[in-house]
């Protein structure tokens, strides 16, 4: 593969990896919000029951599948983070500092972009290889989560009366480490590539706060109403 080709398939790898783990993120975070909830806007989640109950589902369930594709370890061509620091393995020249003056060469920045720009080297993608592997209890998890229930159901799994939560312990707080680590991940090639990186927060993924905030002024305003109401019938009399 040449270098021309090898940049163009890196910006492909690195985008499609990046908007899938920030995606999760999303998910992840209006998941815990809504479940948060349950403690704060009990009443208000209580207007449609079903409907928040499906959607911090599906959000998790969302979250859970997207985190497990993109660490998957099957054979097969799927890209995954796995076959993303491969790649980078047998394309480190496209993040020489040769390499990375050349392509920052018209930037206005380019001086302080060269001062700070890191190479990649062997020892940096293996580093960034044994970072995932630490979260091994976690993708295994995943993995459970996606094979048993999500993907597909497993015959055998629900013959045996087995309770996917309880087989494969899965917290947020877990979740949030593997997104923290593949979005360092990435973003360390992305510098060493571009000098750019993403951040890992969307704006408006607050919105769902003014939602529940609406929610609850449209009770309070419903129960003014019902008791103009009743002074009304009661002024009758």
């Amino acid at each position: 593969m040449d270098l021309s080709q090898a940049e163009k398939y890196f910006q492909k790898y690195y985008d499609k990896l990046i908007w899938e783990t920030l995606f999760a993120r999303a998910h992840l975070k209006l998941w815990g919000q809504l479940e948060s909830f349950k403690s704060s806007y009990l009443h208000e989640l209580n207007q449609a029951p079903h409907f928040f109950n499906f959607t911090m589902k599906a959000h998790r369930d969302d979250a859970l599948l997207t985190l497990s594709r993109i660490l998957d370890k099957s054979k097969g061509d799927p890209l995954t983070i796995w076959k993303f620091l491969n790649f980078i393995g047998q394309n480190k020249e496209i993040f020489s500092t040769q390499t990375f003056c050349q392509r920052m060469k018209d930037n206005p920045y380019y001086e302080d972009q060269v001062k700070s720009h890191i190479p990649i080297t062997p020892k940096v993608i293996q580093e960034d290889r044994q970072k995932l592997e630490n979260l091994k209890e976690t993708m295994d998890s995943l993995k459970g989560w996606r094979d048993n229930v999500l993907a597909h159901n497993d015959l055998q799994f629900y013959l045996k009366g087995k309770i996917i939560s309880e087989e494969y312990h899965v917290q947020r707080q877990q979740l949030q480490e593997v997104i923290d680590a593949i979005v360092e991940i990435l973003n360390r090639y992305s510098a060493a590539y571009s000098s750019s990186t993403f951040l890992d927060k969307f704006s408006g993924e607050d919105d769902v706060q003014y939602v529940i905030d609406f929610i609850r002024l449209h009770i309070q305003e419903r129960k003014k109403q019902l008791e103009a109401l009743k002074k009304q019938a009661s002024d009758k009399r």
